[in-house]
């Protein structure tokens, strides 16, 4: 019964979450907020720290209620100090019990297509095995970094080779470099797209079926992010692909109980909204008043091209350049992103500024 389990009556206060508010960007764990607020180390065995909250327990829950109830003292008035009581009470407090309605409620998944995609990955897999070992000339470990870059840059002497102590780098932004002048690092790419799909998704998923519901059953969490958002593990539900045609399939995997829909709902571009109004920037709050393409907006503005004359790839730029810069990105990563020169991503945030 969903709501017996988690209709939880006499919660009146959070210790986590009020931590969290406080200060996002910092621990919310109890180890953590205990040590830092009160001076109190929970796995310390030592007596003189109880000794500092006026309490002597017996045992560890006893200890961990003690500890608990002395951060409540501490972090409530801190919450009516930063004016967050209606975000608190009215927001975080109730969204514990949607959280665990989702959870124990969890996904349904078509396990038979699962399967079925599984095994269309897996010989695609063993496809590409064959394309690279035969430009390689030779089999190999395609999955060892060591033995690929032995392959790569001291038997075929590619160029643009990054030496470790352990041998060549074989991370993706290296070979995303090689790979449009080099079959075998375009098939490896691939390859590797379509292992993480199979053994993340596939495989992964079908261990996290729960055998009496027959559904995924994924963790929520209120206090993941620094930014505000959910986050969710066990599966991370918000980390399925979409970019590409096979991560689009997966997602079809996800469906729902007989008689009911899915329905995929999102703000439109809410950090954006947010920034127009905090900066009181008029082009953006025209732009949304007259909904226009925000993205679109921001790159004829920063290129200096006609609306009608912009390409995909220029509005993707400015997308990235508007969400990246709400979230504290700099000039490297922005050129690393867009794959574009220091030089140039640097111009790019001094003509958005």
């Amino acid at each position: 019964d969903l709501k017996k389990i988690t209709d939880i009556g006499g919660t009146v206060f959070d210790a986590q979450i009020g931590a969290y508010l406080i200060n996002p960007s910092k621990g919310t764990e109890l180890e953590y907020t205990s040590s830092e607020y009160l001076g109190v180390y929970p796995t310390s065995t030592e007596d003189t720290q109880m000794s500092l909250l006026d309490v002597t327990p017996d045992d560890i829950d006893a200890k961990y209620a003690h500890i608990i109830f002395a951060l409540s003292e501490f972090i409530i008035p801190k919450i009516e100090e930063n004016n967050q009581h209606d975000l608190y009470y009215n927001v975080e407090l109730p969204l514990i019990k949607v959280l665990a309605d989702m959870q124990h409620c969890g996904f349904c998944i078509d396990m038979d297509e699962l399967t079925k995609f599984g095994e269309i990955l897996q010989q695609n897999i063993s496809e590409l095995e064959k394309k690279i070992y035969e430009l390689a000339g030779e089999e190999f470990n395609l999955n060892s970094p060591k033995q690929l870059g032995e392959i790569l840059f001291d038997k075929l002497g590619l160029k643009g080779g990054k030496k470790t102590k352990t041998g060549y780098s074989t991370k993706a932004d290296v070979l995303e470099k090689l790979a449009p002048d080099n079959e075998i690092v375009r098939l490896t790419l691939e390859y590797r797209t379509y292992q993480k799909l199979k053994s993340t998704y596939c495989d992964g998923l079908s261990t996290l079926v729960n055998p009496k519901t027959h559904r995924i059953h994924s963790i929520f969490h209120q206090t993941g992010t620094v930014t505000g958002r959910l986050s969710s593990s066990e599966p991370n539900m918000q980390n399925i692909p979409t970019r590409t045609e096979l991560g689009r399939e997966l997602r079809k995997m996800f469906t729902a109980k007989d008689g009911c829909v899915l329905i995929d709902a999102d703000y439109s571009q809410i950090e954006l909204r947010v920034l127009a109004h905090l900066a009181n920037d008029e082009v953006m709050i025209d732009a949304f008043k007259n909904g226009e393409d925000i993205h679109a907006v921001t790159a004829s503005k920063i290129l200096n091209v006609p609306i009608d004359k912009l390409t995909k790839d220029q509005r993707n730029s400015a997308k990235a350049i508007n969400f990246g810069i709400v979230y504290g990105m700099g000039e490297y990563t922005l050129s690393q992103d867009l794959n574009i020169s220091f030089k140039q991503a640097k111009n790019y945030m001094n003509d958005y500024f």
